[in-house]
């Protein structure tokens, strides 16, 4: 898996196969096939959710499926894959990207708190909240009509609402500022408090008048 530290005297002696990582979208449709052949009910929200969760692989996917059946039985849902994996749910990281956007340090500390309590993974928090900021960016320069985009209609109608007045400037700091956390986080103790900086940062950042809108007052 990493090539690049192989020798060339090996690599020239060998024929190479280069594996690409699969579609959410195959991996879920293959955990349903399990499912189904286990007589397992897996609804299809959750088969998804193991399929983004596996990044690419499909062996990953199915450990995952093997933990969630070992701990909730032969029905599994969206919700059973979010609580043993901590996971945030779409709706409640749209609700705390929302918070950002507006400035409203409260809500958006509030929203940290109530998922330490719940006991969701902060590390994976923040690169959720990476991906998610990454989607708002792509759909500001090309629209909703695009493949690249992970998002439902109705998410990208959520996305259309919250955007209103956004400039995309403000988007670009705020992805690096996460960017930045999600880095630093895999060295620091506080995971928490270094989450919470990042989201102080970004919704100053959103809500602080950039250079180039000064500008065009002036001129106005």
């Amino acid at each position: 898996t990493e090539v690049h530290r192989l020798p060339a005297t090996i690599l020239s002696r060998c024929m190479r196969f280069d594996y690409r990582r699969m579609p959410p979208e195959v991996i879920a449709e293959r955990v349903k096939f399990v499912c189904k052949m286990e007589h397992i009910d897996i609804d299809d929200e959750g088969a998804m959710l193991i399929g983004k969760l596996a990044d690419g692989g499909m062996r990953d996917a199915l450990s995952s499926l093997d933990q969630l059946i070992a701990f909730c039985g032969d029905k599994l849902t969206e919700e059973d894959v979010l609580q043993i994996f901590g996971i945030v749910s779409r709706k409640a990281l749209e609700t705390l990207t929302e918070a950002v956007l507006k400035g409203d340090v409260k809500t958006t500390l509030n929203c940290v708190d109530g998922f330490e309590r719940a006991g969701k993974n902060m590390r994976r928090l923040a690169a959720e909240l990476l991906d998610y900021f990454r989607n708002l960016l792509v759909y500001r320069h090309v629209g909703a009509d695009t493949a690249i985009i992970d998002f439902t209609p109705e998410q990208m109608e959520f996305a259309g609402k919250i955007l209103d007045g956004v400039d995309t400037q403000r988007l670009q700091q705020i992805l690096e500022e996460l960017s930045d956390a999600e880095n630093d986080m895999r060295h620091t103790l506080s995971v928490r408090t270094r989450l919470e900086v990042a989201l102080l940062r970004s919704s100053r950042l959103a809500t602080t008048v950039t250079i180039d809108a000064l500008m065009k007052k002036i001129k106005e």
